[in-house]
């Protein structure tokens, strides 16, 4: 198992604490909720959807989550600044775990975290992300509202191997975040199709040995393309996804945003055994779990 000779950081954001080294902590998961075209969502632009089955995929990804020693993010994804802010007070109100603030829109993200600033709900909030199209106003509105964890995304069309990922994230968006007065910094280095992910999970080693900051990324979309493209099935399509997952768990992620939140099933079940044997490995080079409720203890 790999050891990161650097030191590794570790945040705790609400009730989750993530980052160190690989068999300390387990990964997080973040399930996404309110995403395009959910069949729960009966109106995009003002955040009306169906609040039943909400909570139902909410209970299920956290019963998962305690099952398996799995943390976890929850991912609302709202096409407006209306609907992102329904949705992330639906999420606070029913889960008590850490909320990313995730639009395709930069200005949505910035009038919700506007509208959270100074509030209760701050210290919970993760802004997603930080990325190369960042304006000054982007990082005005960041400080502002007084969020400290922010997923920064090392990802861009000129910098596609993982060395220029580095360069980028030290020249250009490491210095913005710190700018926005943000503390906790989850690198997310970015896929752009599946076989992308494994120049990823390369970027997320090199992140870890070079800076120490807990690592990542969101393989569901170039997933979700290649089971289309592909037309596997749903079998198919799962056993690759636990492959992928498992993946970037042994290259040192620390969280994976793993998709719909329907996936919860079998997407905790798949990372749990993948932390569990990484923890085991570790012992052998004197790192044990820092807590009772790895993984390792569950599903083993």
């Amino acid at each position: 198992m790999k050891k990161y000779s650097r030191e590794q950081k570790v945040y705790s954001m609400g009730n989750v604490q993530i980052g160190g080294q690989p068999g300390e902590r387990p990964m997080v998961l973040g399930g996404s909720i309110f995403f395009n075209k959910h069949v729960i969502v009966t109106d995009p632009a003002k955040g009306v959807f169906d609040r039943d089955r909400a909570r139902a995929l909410l209970e299920k990804d956290a019963q998962m989550a305690s099952r398996t020693g799995i943390p976890r993010f929850i991912d609302p994804i709202g096409e407006t600044a209306e609907a992102l802010i329904q949705y992330i007070e639906f999420v606070a109100v029913h889960s008590d775990a850490p909320i990313l603030v995730d639009s395709p829109l930069q200005q949505a993200r910035m009038e919700a975290i506007d509208y959270f600033a100074g509030g209760p709900l701050i210290p919970r909030l993760i802004y997603n992300s930080i990325a190369e199209d960042l304006t000054a106003g982007e990082l005005a509105c960041i400080r502002r509202s007084g969020i400290k964890s922010a997923v920064v995304l090392a990802f861009s069309a000129t910098a596609l191997r993982p060395a220029d990922r580095i360069k980028l994230l030290r020249e250009t968006l490491l210095p913005a975040a710190e700018e926005a007065g943000i503390e906790n910094f989850l690198i997310d280095t970015g896929v752009l199709d599946l076989p992308s992910v494994s120049l990823a999970a390369q970027a997320i080693a090199l992140v870890k040995e070079e800076f120490g900051f807990p690592a990542g990324c969101a393989p569901a979309n170039a997933l979700f393309i290649w089971e289309k493209n592909k037309k596997h099935d749903q079998t198919t399509f799962q056993a690759a996804a636990a492959a992928v997952f498992s993946l970037l768990r042994c290259a040192g992620a620390d969280f994976i945003l793993y998709g719909p939140m329907r996936f919860a099933a079998w997407a905790y079940p798949a990372c749990a055994a993948a932390d569990g044997l990484i923890a085991y490995g570790g012992r052998f080079e004197g790192i044990r779990p820092a807590t009772k409720e790895h993984p390792l203890y569950r599903i083993f």
